[in-house]
């Protein structure tokens, strides 16, 4: 049985690969977007900045104002403080799996219309798709605004690619 501390466990690793990536944005890009109906690199972060507690508290309280809520939290975060913000993320999203039972875990939720899962479903279905889709973008848009040196060694394993022999 996959438990909350397997979760977190990936969690953090995700976190640690999206805060490498995002010491690799070049100076002053943070107003880059690929098209125009597009989120910045600055705007990216902040939403990576509070997507995964947004979702820990929606699957736990079905609360759909927390993502307002927290939306307007991250308007603070900046390419200087995203690394704290991340954590702070980390430590927040930890706090309420541990407020979670087991018995929560398996009770069914429909997250927004779209078929009744358990909680923990959810949440493993939910943390692991946004991580590796918007660690993808900012990889995308870190390469495209100009820093061609990374590789899948950055976006994958949250790591410069050693050198070779």
């Amino acid at each position: 049985m996959y438990t909350k501390e397997n979760l977190m466990n990936a969690l953090s690793n995700e976190f640690r690969i999206i805060k490498h990536l995002a010491e690799k944005i070049p100076a002053d890009t943070e107003g880059y977007k690929p098209t125009e109906k597009q989120r910045t690199t600055l705007e990216l972060l902040q939403y990576l900045s509070m997507i995964f507690v947004s979702c820990a508290k929606y699957i736990k309280d079905a609360d759909m104002g927390i993502f307002k809520e927290e939306s307007e939290k991250s308007v603070n975060v900046t390419i200087a403080n995203f690394a704290e913000s991340m954590d702070a993320q980390e430590a927040e999203v930890k706090e309420i799996m541990n407020q979670f039972t087991d018995e929560d875990l398996e009770t069914m939720f429909d997250m927004f219309k779209q078929g009744e899962k358990t909680k923990m479903v959810w949440l493993v279905e939910s943390f692991l798709r946004f991580s590796a889709a918007y660690k993808m973008q900012l990889f995308l848009y870190i390469k495209s605004s100009g820093n061609t040196s990374l590789g899948t060694s950055n976006v994958w394993g949250g790591m410069d690619m050693p050198a070779s022999q």
